[in-house]
């Protein structure tokens, strides 16, 4: 994702210089305008994500330059700065459409941290667009888009008996497999739709700021507090608070989190009184809460009170049905107007490979690999000399991509393994064939981690408890393999075990 462009306002020539200096170093893109009418030319020309303006200009000030900006239809997110904190001035900012609100002195800390969380936002939206009809609607509002596969069927039934209610909803699921889009699906499909969808990425937040930026502060609640915040429950008000990654939450906010689940009520840091929030909670994670329960990390009270109904998103791999559809998909927005040149069609063994894939990084490595691949491509199609390395190398592994002329290609041994990852016999089902393939993939990297198999899980992607899992199925399918052989084998039943191959 491309990254934000930020312009600064300021009629200060010291501040501006400062703030954008502070934003360039933090790895984003930025130019500065010296006055409101300097900054409404910049926005003409060139399609800033966020401005960060100064209320209070000379000839037009910041809160104009906001409603003028928004009649000319520009979307950047506006961060309203001034030296006077007060409150008549914020609320005339917020209601011109400030997305929010801070006064100088500006720390570095505190701009940076608002532009990752408007970098957090954007890349859920686009998250949102680029999986939307393929996870949410495919035509008229409401109405489910059309799977093929059974697993994502069954995630549709759930989803759209859930989202009309209140209940809290936990979504879990590998990276990738689209929980926020179902967060704002839940969210749309709900009599909330006209109410705030808050999203919060849990583990991006520090745990010192976690707990003001959940629940808000009052002016001097702490050293840095020089005005009031309100927290995201009280801006997800008669709507949505969407907690991703729940289960990098520290235990203390844990408890704190529970109380608000249980009251209904929040009580901002510095703060006498509580205050009555009306907001449904979807809780997403890719971590296993029922392991972390029982490691003592995550609060079993409040797993209970997340999971009262729970949506698993299935992998990719387990939707196999759909993948030639997800492709064209992607495939037609990518061809969609944008100043790029159009790439209409996969080869048809670039489309084997896709459909071979593993997709250990599910839709979004997905979106990412056929992205890419629209850039290399030199015609109209994709062909196999465009697509990712890591997708090439795995269908070499599988046997599944021979050089010209040559033989096809068979899998070793794993060197230390004992795993025989030749090609399956013919007779064996797609589910044993993809077992074999994953299997391969997981102790490769295992190996190339040092045997860390925590590591190793990170590298692909998926959870460590799915990678036990799959160690688990895979050796029940190899005992299951082994006595199989054992029964077609007359010698078994006269030596009680495994044939011996006899000697040259």
């Amino acid at each position: 994702m491309p990254e934000l462009q930020v312009l600064v306002v300021d009629d200060e020539p010291a501040v501006r210089q400062v703030m954008a200096a502070a934003i360039g170093k933090a790895g984003y893109t930025v130019d500065s305008a010296a006055s409101a009418q300097e900054a409404l030319n910049r926005l003409d020309q060139t399609p800033y994500d966020v401005v960060l303006s100064d209320v209070f200009m000379p000839v037009m000030d910041g809160i104009e330059l906001l409603r003028r900006a928004r009649e000319r239809g520009h979307a950047a997110t506006f961060i309203m700065v001034t030296a006077f904190s007060s409150v008549d001035s914020a609320i005339d900012a917020i209601k011109a459409g400030a997305w929010d609100y801070i006064t100088k002195p500006v720390r570095r800390e505190e701009i940076v941290h608002r532009l990752e969380q408007i970098e957090a936002m954007r890349g859920l939206r686009e998250e949102n667009r680029a999986l939307r009809s393929m996870v949410l609607v495919g035509g008229a509002a409401g109405q489910p888009y059309t799977f093929q596969a059974q697993a994502m069927l069954a995630t549709e039934r759930l989803i759209s008996r859930v989202a009309p209610t209140d209940s809290t909803v936990l979504v879990t699921g590998e990276s990738g497999t689209g929980k926020g889009v179902t967060a704002r699906r839940l969210h749309e499909l709900s009599a909330r739709r006209e109410g705030p969808f808050v999203p919060v990425n849990c583990a991006a937040i520090p745990d010192n700021l976690l707990e003001s930026e959940l629940f808000g502060h009052t002016k001097g609640a702490f050293t840095s507090a020089d005005k009031a915040r309100r927290g995201l429950f009280v801006q997800a008000d008669h709507g949505t608070l969407f907690l991703d990654e729940i289960g990098e939450l520290p235990l203390g906010l844990q408890t704190k989190l529970l109380h608000v689940l249980e009251a209904k009520e929040v009580r901002p840091l510095g703060a006498e009184q509580s205050r009555k929030v009306d907001v449904r909670i979807v809780a997403a994670t890719n971590r296993d809460l029922p392991a972390m329960v029982e490691a003592g990390t995550f609060r079993e009270d409040l797993f209970f009170r997340l999971s009262v109904f729970q949506i698993p998103m299935p992998p990719l791999r387990e939707r196999r049905a759909d993948l030639p559809a997800l492709l064209r998909h992607l495939l037609a927005q990518r061809s969609q107007p944008s100043g790029a040149r159009q790439v209409l069609g996969i080869d048809p063994e670039a489309e084997d490979l896709l459909l071979a894939y593993a997709w250990p990084g599910n839709l979004r490595q997905l979106e990412n690999v056929l992205h890419r691949a629209a850039i290399l491509a030199d015609g109209d199609s994709i062909t196999v000399a465009d697509l990712a390395p890591e997708v090439v190398r795995a269908a070499t592994l599988a046997g599944a991509v021979t050089s010209p002329g040559a033989a096809p290609a068979t899998r070793p041994a794993e060197a230390g393994t004992g795993l025989d990852v030749a090609d399956p016999p013919p007779e064996a089902t797609l589910r044993e064939r993809v077992r074999r393939f994953e299997i391969g993939l997981i102790r490769r990297a295992i190996d190339e981690a040092g045997g860390d198999r925590r590591l190793a899980a990170q590298r692909l992607g998926i959870g460590l408890s799915s990678l036990y899992r799959k160690l688990e199925e895979d050796e029940r399918g190899d005992k299951a393999d082994r006595l199989r052989k054992d029964e077609d084998d007359p010698r078994a039943a006269l030596i009680g075990e495994r044939p011996v191959l006899a000697r040259d």
